[in-house]
């Protein structure tokens, strides 16, 4: 192995992937160095590889403490690697600063502690000690220093296991609705589903017994662009989209009342179409939340903030410095994109604008701080109203409540990357190597995190990023969950099939999304889709992790559907998701129909491979309904399905999962409303009205539906899917 290969192997470039055909692809040396610049290696230089692996090999030598430090607690006292020179004091003094800002100091022995490894580095020997630490330390965020240097440890201490609610813990089953926020319909929406969709649709699922809803991400997107629809591709993680709330449920509506009104035809006209505009939508929603914001600062800010006034000072002060830095790179993308259209990455803006902390960014919050509190305003509001929906899904008594989405990664050009460049990866794109769903492979054209620069930061970013979308939820998606462990990345520029995993520091990640489970009360469901790396979903089990269980892929490898009591229990299931058709769409095979037209197959032949494909999955979910004992055994397994025959299949397959021993079951609204168009198709951005589908029918409509009624009273039969109404989880 020369000292490319080694580099890249101690930071985490995997050599190689076997693709789904059953190749073993070797991951080449140019791929390698375009990885390892962007995790901030200098590979250019005549002998920099030589100098970047001599660096990464002996950099935790030359520190005492490590940057960071996760234990989890799981019946052994916590501890910490210190490292010491032969020639250092004997006794290490050291003081411990808790999250709640508590001290604890103490002494000890160096050469009474245990000896983990001894090296020789510069002529000097040096050995890494295990410090035990009181045992009583409670799980969070702390901070540790030793007396002589200049370094400190992020100590951070994890339960052994994620958080579940009391009804599953307690060996019940739940069962809820999933859907797209989006799509939702009321009377006075505002042309896209809303946050009073959401506290509405809580009450229909409820009122049938569900103790869930789950919806699509709720990420910030990009409001000086709002074309850019997609939940998965966001500009911020951290913070909420303002197009999702309900300027009509805002308390300052009445002074904007007036303005609204001129508005009606053009609502009108949003509300009608089968597919959202995402210009109307934002123009109109946006004008008005200028007037909202306008009202707000006349009634409730000045000299002396009226109790709504100071929530929302409370509100800014909790946000802290991640707030106002995206409020900030709202305010700079809003003004540059005025400028030029060429202006909407933030790194073609003028060079002192490119970095968050420099002297032209301060001066212009100075000079532009009321549209600051615009925006960190209207997340205010957006906060306000997904919280009223949480808040009636608890006194509802639903089981889990809001079931929230965390995607695999932010857009490069966005507020978090903006606000994080020196943790992220430049020049590459996180993406999926070729599969089933999309033969040529993806890229989503997402920046990752570097995972040499995460453990530095004490894996904040990441722990934000989980706590925030915990927020207002009984339960949490974790979209790709191998993230993890590990990520496909693709060099910009280059085909979605040459890129390579790079490993993430998995044991430390898991331990963290244990402890925000358990801080936020938040079930978690990693979505282990697509190739699972050995192991991983063991370790999901074992950390309380739920997995993620479709129907239409739980097949043995002879092609058979797995028989019910082959599912796991600490699963969610369901038949299929957002990246699927619905079921009466894989049916009709109007997917295979899709990439066929769009050209998204690698080979032409390989549309009537798939067909065939599906034509035979559809004889085997028939045989699998039929054994069970759920279908009529004359069902067809060919051909256009009645409206009464599509039903009866729904039905069906509820019946055959409500078997299994899963313990979060949910019900995807687009297959009770017997639709066949997917939400979106994966390899796809403009070609296919990808996050723009709206529901025909409004939510009441939909959840009186006879076919909701039956699968509802089936599920209810078996599931004690509410339970007294659960406390509000306390806040950091």
């Amino acid at each position: 192995m020369d000292e490319l290969d080694r580099l890249a192997e101690r930071a985490g470039i995997e050599p190689g992937w076997w693709d789904f055909f059953g190749n073993w692809r070797v991951v080449p040396p140019d791929t390698k160095r375009v990885f390892l610049r962007a995790m901030g290696f200098e590979v250019d230089r005549q002998d920099g590889v030589a100098l970047a692996l001599r660096d990464l090999e002996s950099r935790p030598w030359r520190r005492a403490l490590p940057y960071v430090h996760v234990a989890r607690l799981n019946g052994s006292p916590a501890s910490l690697p210190v490292m010491v020179a032969d020639e250092a004091p004997t006794r290490l003094s050291w003081t411990l600063v808790r999250e709640d800002g508590e001290r604890w100091t103490g002494e000890v022995a160096a050469d009474d502690l245990e000896v983990l490894e001894a090296v020789v580095i510069d002529g000097q020997r040096r050995r890494r000690l295990v410090l035990p630490l009181p045992g009583d330390l409670p799980t969070g965020y702390h901070h540790l220093t030793l007396d002589g240097h200049d370094e400190t440890a992020s100590l951070i201490v994890a339960p052994h296991r994620a958080y579940w609610p009391p009804a599953i813990e307690a060996g019940g089953k739940v069962w809820g609705v999933t859907t797209q926020l989006y799509a939702l319909r009321r009377t006075h929406d505002w042309g896209s589903g809303d946050y009073t969709a959401l506290a509405e649709l809580a009450r229909l699922v409820a009122k049938k017994g569900g103790g869930a809803i789950g919806i699509n991400p709720l990420h910030a997107r990009f409001p000086a662009q709002p074309a850019r629809i997609s939940p998965y591709a966001p500009s911020s993680r951290l913070f909420l989209d303002i197009l999702s709330i309900d300027p009509e449920a805002a308390p300052e509506f009445d002074a904007v009342r007036a303005e609204a009104l001129k508005l009606k035809p053009k609502l009108a006209e949003l509300r009608g179409l089968d597919l959202i505009d995402p210009l109307g939508h934002s123009a109109a929603k946006m004008a008005i939340f200028e007037g909202l914001f306008a009202a707000f600062q006349s009634r409730h800010l000045g000299p002396n903030p009226t109790a709504r006034g100071k929530a929302f000072h409370k509100f800014v002060r909790q946000g802290g410095q991640a707030l106002a830095r995206f409020a900030l790179f709202q305010a700079l993308h809003e003004r540059f994109l005025a400028e030029s259209p060429h202006l909407g990455y933030w790194r073609q803006w003028p060079p002192p604008f490119r970095k968050p902390d420099g002297p032209a960014v301060r001066q212009f919050a100075r000079d532009r701080a009321a549209r600051l509190d615009f925006f960190q305003y209207l997340q205010f509001l957006a906060d306000e109203q997904l919280g009223a929906a949480a808040k009636q899904c608890r006194a509802l008594g639903m089981a889990v409540g809001i079931y929230r989405d965390l995607g695999v990664a932010i857009a490069d050009d966005g507020a978090d990357a903006w606000a994080n460049q020196d943790v992220l990866a430049s020049g590459v794109g996180v993406g999926a190597p070729p599969d089933p769903l999309n033969h040529k492979g993806q890229d989503w054209g997402l920046a990752p995190f570097n995972p040499q620069a995460l453990p530095v930061k004490g894996y904040a970013p990441f722990a934000e990023a989980v706590a925030a979308n915990m927020r207002h939820a009984g339960a949490m998606r974790l979209d790709h969950a191998m993230q993890l462990v590990r990520l496909y990345w693709v060099p910009q520029g280059h085909d979605a099939d040459q890129g390579a995993y790079v490993r993430m520091p998995g044991a430390d990640l898991f331990s963290i999304l244990a402890l925000e489970s358990q801080r936020h009360q938040c079930l978690v469901v990693g979505e282990d889709l697509g190739t699972v790396p050995d192991g991983f979903r063991e370790t999901l089990r074992d950390t309380g992790i739920f997995a993620y269980r479709l129907l239409v892929f739980e097949r043995d490898g002879q092609g058979a559907f797995k028989p019910p009591g082959d599912y796991t229990d600490a699963a969610l299931v369901s038949v299929g998701t957002h990246d699927l058709p619905p079921l009466l769409g894989w049916w009709q095979g109007t997917d295979l129909d899709e990439r066929e037209r769009l050209g998204l197959y690698p080979r032409p032949e390989m549309a009537g491979e798939e067909r065939q494909a599906r034509a035979e999955a559809r004889r085997r979910l028939v045989e699998a309904l039929v054994g069970a004992g759920v279908l009529d055994p004359l069902f067809p397994t060919e051909g256009a399905l009645t409206a009464a025959q599509g039903g009866r299949l729904v039905l069906a397959t509820h019946r055959y999962l409500s078997a299994t021993p899963c313990r979060l079951h949910m019900v995807q609204l687009e297959d009770v409303a017997k639709l066949a168009h997917q939400m979106n198709l994966p390899g796809t951005v403009d070609q296919h009205p990808n996050w723009r589908r709206r529901h025909p029918q409004a939510i009441d409509q939909l959840l009186d539906d006879d076919l909701m009624r039956v699968v509802a009273n089936l599920l209810n039969r078996g599931y004690p899917s509410v339970s007294p109404p659960r406390k509000s989880p306390k806040r950091r």
